[in-house]
């Protein structure tokens, strides 16, 4: 990008616009310092772009290695489901909430959400956290918590 860059400002040298780079790490996950928090500020000096480019270090091999048309959406999901805590020998006074989970959660991330399109593999629903219990061999968990994760195709 930055070859590009000064590919474009010596090719046009009476431009008046302005190219500027933001170099984060932090957009995975929980960030809370990279693009969302340069938005903000520029959104607080009422500063708008009129384009901009998104980079980041695709690979398959080696870092760097592709260069992806678009970006992945995604979407997290926090789902705590609420049963009955009990005894394992007494099944009959708890309601466990893993085993009511198990067939929704499987049909969920068997969804065909979309086909994807030539420069990304179809959208899909990961399981990326779960828990339930009480870490007792004997306690049926009275709660699940489930963290499901999207990665969606642009379209």
């Amino acid at each position: 990008m930055v070859v590009a860059a000064e590919r474009f400002v010596a090719q046009h040298p009476n431009h008046t616009g302005r190219l500027a780079f933001l170099i984060t790490s932090d957009e995975e996950a929980s960030a809370h310092n990279g693009t969302v928090k340069v938005v903000e500020a520029l959104m607080a000096r009422n500063e708008r772009l009129d384009y901009c480019l998104v980079g980041e270090p695709s690979s398959i091999e080696v870092v760097g290695d592709v260069v992806k048309n678009g970006r992945r959406g995604s979407l997290t999901c926090n789902l705590t489901i609420h049963g009955v805590q009990g005894h394992v020998a007494y099944p009959h006074l708890a309601d466990n909430p893993v085993h009511r989970a198990a067939p929704f959660l499987n049909e969920l991330v068997a969804i065909e959400w979309d086909q994807g399109n030539e420069f990304f593999p179809a959208t899909s629903m990961q399981i990326a956290n779960i828990q339930a219990g009480t870490g007792s061999n004997n306690v049926i968990p009275g709660e699940l918590f489930v963290q499901l994760t999207s990665a969606s195709a642009p379209n």
